[in-house]
């Protein structure tokens, strides 16, 4: 019998195609970020960079950007501030944020209440398909995150951002191995006793 969920939803994987770190000579230093591929439907970011002062209350801009028919990335759906000092302390609950928080969470020491200093790293960040509330349509996205320090008294200073090039697409299924893989030719055939 068919799950109604697996005919109407196909199986939609979010695959990390490129990363992009930037940061400010003055918070930090030492930034690096790189992907690893793991297999065709996934690959991983692995981050690290070193903050030379204390943030005390990071701000983020969360943004989405899709590609669209003429190859350039424009805004879809998603451009918000989220204080991530009240996120971590659970005085926000703002999706995106709460999303953010998850990834970090889970893959990060990006994991308690501000301030933050010394070292952050992440090793293993994917975007989980269940982690978004909704599938979004096949294509190529922008996840832009602009790093904000002292969100409270304007003007923020700009601490660094990443960017994350993401693919939604259909998972890529493994190919069935036939015999011809196996090592038999088109003439022999096992003996059966």
């Amino acid at each position: 019998m068919y799950d109604i969920f697996q005919l109407s939803e196909p199986n939609i994987v979010y695959k990390l195609k490129n990363i992009e770190c930037s940061t400010v000579p003055g918070f930090s230093a030492n930034a690096s970020c790189h992907i690893r591929a793991i297999n065709w439907n996934k690959a991983v970011a692995e981050m690290d960079v070193y903050l030379l002062r204390p943030l005390y209350n990071i701000t983020i801009r969360f943004q989405i950007l899709k590609k669209d028919y003429s190859n350039k990335f424009q805004p879809f759906l998603v451009d918000v501030v989220i204080n991530m000092c009240d996120a971590l302390s659970r005085r926000s609950f703002i999706p995106y944020g709460l999303i953010i928080l998850k990834i970090a969470r889970t893959f990060s020491n990006f994991n308690h209440s501000c301030p933050y200093r010394g070292h952050l790293m992440a090793r293993g960040a994917y975007l989980n398909e269940s982690y978004l509330p909704n599938v979004f349509p096949l294509g190529f996205y922008k996840f832009n995150i602009t790093i904000m320090e002292n969100y409270i008294t304007p003007p923020s200073a700009h601490v660094g951002g990443i960017i994350w090039y993401v693919q939604a697409m259909h998972a890529i299924q493994p190919k069935k191995k036939t015999n011809r893989d196996r090592g038999f030719s088109g003439g022999q055939q096992r003996e059966q006793n």
